[in-house]
């Protein structure tokens, strides 16, 4: 049998914050290898789509906002997909949230519980997006793709209109079970 392949294993410096620091020298052909890669974890794992082809296209909104107004999943204010009673349609979202699109057809389902679509209502009362995201901040160096912020959550460069599961805008109520609540726990405790 076979020896399971050895893999590198990156560790990339934290700052007192808990986030990744984007490193001085991100900008060079090896470092942006590996932002890549940490993109498209992240946009199979956490949802991560933006304008430039990563991760489902259907799920980018080009206005950046990412409300339950401008989802395929709403029906007046009821959702399709996710049991909740009544959504907000200016400043709620999830992490199923998709374009509107006439080839794209939905069902009542109602299949997830507002914690399993990672539900929440953006404190801001416009919606979600890496630009309203405090996990992202202006990068030292634009990625060969044009991607001008740095995802310190994930580790890697960003649109402005891009967004993943892991959104860290201020929500009403992060519902305890979901990254979003577990996310603000965690930070809870380490600062």
């Amino acid at each position: 049998m076979a020896e399971p392949p050895v893999r590198p294993i990156l560790t990339l410096k934290r700052g007192a914050d808990g986030l990744f620091i984007e490193p001085d020298d991100s900008d060079t052909p090896e470092n942006q290898i590996i932002w890549a890669h940490n993109r498209e974890r992240w946009s199979k794992k956490l949802f991560y789509a933006d304008e430039l082809g990563c991760g489902d296209g259907h799920t980018v909104d080009p206005l950046g906002r990412y409300n339950c107004g401008r989802c395929n999943q709403v029906d007046d204010a009821s959702c399709l997909w996710v049991k909740i009673a009544r959504v907000d349609r200016q400043a709620g979202s999830c992490k199923a949230w998709e374009t509107i699109r006439a080839s794209d057809g939905e069902m009542v389902l109602r299949r997830v519980t507002p914690e399993q679509a990672a539900y929440g209502v953006a404190v801001n009362g416009i919606g979600f997006g890496c630009k309203r995201c405090p996990f992202a901040k202006k990068a030292k160096h634009v990625d060969s793709e044009g991607r001008p912020l740095w995802c310190g959550e994930g580790g890697f460069h960003v649109t402005p209109n891009a967004c993943c599961e892991v959104n860290g805008a201020p929500v009403k109520k992060a519902a305890k079970g979901t990254v979003r609540g577990e996310l603000e726990r965690a930070y809870d405790e380490y600062s």
